[in-house]
């Protein structure tokens, strides 16, 4: 697969992904293969052969490891010195770890979420709890996760704090390793899906702390 770049990016995506190579190839080549990672076409403890990824890609090797460098500084792959790079393969305390920082930024950030959620903005996110109730019935695994990524960052992308949001995108990222036991039962990505709805629901009624007691809820998956 080749990756091809627009010649203009937009702005707002370029001040997203500022942390991210400055060169257009190796930008997208980031993209690609990030995506591929969360959607879990590369598993955790994988790793990623650079010819590999010439070839899948169409890419050279200077944008691999560009790409690659970039990733390992978003913690979403890690480098081994003499082995290369693979997917991080975290262990269940530190994924422990990272989601308690996850709730606590999502907390802090419910209250703006609320006064900042147009009408226009809860139509989209339920747009993305729709589809992805959609695909608990005939999706895949791969579709479920990106859709569940995606509603999370519209969700937080709503709190007007560009720092805050990007970081739970990257901390959210960093848990690619996490238990998705959720998503290998119907009952799980049902659990999953109607927690999307009842989130919505909050927002639609301005219930700030009902907002962060569900974000907890579904962060840690705890009843």
């Amino acid at each position: 697969m080749e990756v091809r770049t627009r010649k203009n990016a937009q702005p707002e995506a370029k001040a997203r992904r500022q942390d991210v190579h400055t060169r257009p190839k190796s930008r997208a080549l980031f993209e690609a293969i990030r995506e591929h990672i969360l959607e879990g076409r590369y598993l955790p403890g994988q790793w990623l052969k650079q010819a590999e990824l010439e070839s899948t890609y169409g890419a050279s090797r200077s944008d691999v490891r560009s790409a690659l460098s970039s990733l390992s500084e978003r913690g979403i792959v890690e480098y081994s010195r003499n082995r290369g790079f693979r997917v991080f393969n975290r262990e269940p305390r530190e994924i422990r770890d990272i989601i308690e920082m996850i709730v606590v930024l999502e907390a802090a950030a419910a209250r703006s979420i609320l006064g900042n959620a147009s009408a226009s903005d809860i139509e989209e996110l339920e747009h993305l709890a729709r589809k992805f109730d959609d695909l608990t019935e005939k999706g895949s695994h791969a579709e479920l996760r990106l859709t569940n990524y995606r509603f999370h960052d519209q969700l937080n992308a709503l709190c007007g704090n560009r720092i805050m949001a990007d970081t739970i995108r990257h901390l959210r990222e960093c848990c690619v390793s996490g238990p998705f036991e959720r998503y290998t039962t119907f009952e799980g990505l049902r659990a999953s899906s109607r927690e999307h709805f009842e989130i919505i629901d909050a927002l639609q009624s301005g219930d700030a702390r009902k907002l962060k007691d569900l974000l907890r809820r579904h962060t840690t998956h705890s009843t």
